[in-house]
């Protein structure tokens, strides 16, 4: 994969993006998937997991809550619960889960939104006014520089809650000092009806973050986009000194799957 895309719809925003060349991260609430960024991890949707993958989950617990004890005393503890039932103790699940709803609802970021293909009929059909706006192409190679102050990530998509191991996986994380792991989990996590997106989303603290011409590599214009826009484009683009190339969608090239021709 070479390059992430953007639909859009709106022809000033197209032009805000490229004129003042800079990426536009939004608050999840403005999001259109009302369960989008919101914890999808229950304990007690869990209650049924394996015991070994709850020792792990109580020994990581358990360093957490006693920063700096052993291997050995995590264990002992983990142990413990397992033998008391705290992994099918209903009142248990139900006061961990609220503290855990509690905890993740503190972490807050902005997302830019990617996808990994720009050949998604139903994603030109509602993110590019059924094929009359356009998808911005990116360069992924600038996006993921380490030099960047925003970071990206492949969104993962569940059929049901999220499992008890990615839960863990997130404080293994964080255990070794990745601080966005937890946030992956929030922001990264969606259900498995939008999978056909092939989502990747960046984050930052910041509204709006600029990129060097190099990074946007390409136009791709609707088959139902007007001149004008492509004349709008052009304008703005006519101080770079490295332009994108221009594409438009054509339904003439196959019947079957979206095809995209240069333009001049």
């Amino acid at each position: 994969m070479t390059f992430l895309y953007q639909y859009h719809r709106n022809l000033d925003y197209v032009l805000g993006t490229i004129a003042n060349k800079r990426l536009y991260f939004s608050a999840p609430s403005d999001f259109n998937d009302p369960f989008d960024c919101r914890p999808k991890f229950s304990l007690f949707s869990c209650k049924n997991d394996s015991e070994e993958v709850w020792r792990r989950y109580f020994a990581l617990l358990a360093k957490h809550q006693f920063p700096g004890i052993s291997d050995e005393e995590s264990q002992k503890h983990a142990d413990a619960a397992i033998l008391k039932g705290k992994h099918r103790d209903k009142n248990w699940l139900c006061e961990a889960d609220r503290h855990i709803k509690e905890e993740l609802a503190k972490t807050f970021l902005l997302i830019c939104c990617f996808s990994k293909s720009p050949r998604n009929a139903m994603m030109w059909a509602h993110y590019a006014a059924n094929h009359k706006g356009v998808v911005l192409q990116f360069k992924k190679a600038n996006m993921f520089n380490s030099d960047t102050s925003y970071k990206g990530f492949d969104v993962e998509y569940y059929d049901k809650p999220i499992p008890l191991e990615r839960y863990i996986k997130a404080m293994e994380e964080t255990e070794s000092g990745d601080e966005a792991a937890f946030a992956r989990l929030i922001y990264c996590t969606k259900s498995d009806e939008w999978e056909s997106e092939k989502e990747v989303r960046f984050f930052s603290h910041e509204k709006f973050i600029t990129y060097p011409e190099a990074m946007l590599t390409g136009i791709i214009f609707g088959s139902e986009c007007s001149v004008h826009w492509q004349d709008h484009i052009n304008t703005v683009l006519s101080s770079w000194s490295s332009k994108p190339s221009f594409f438009k969608e054509d339904s003439s090239i196959s019947t079957t799957k979206l095809c995209f021709r240069r333009l001049a």
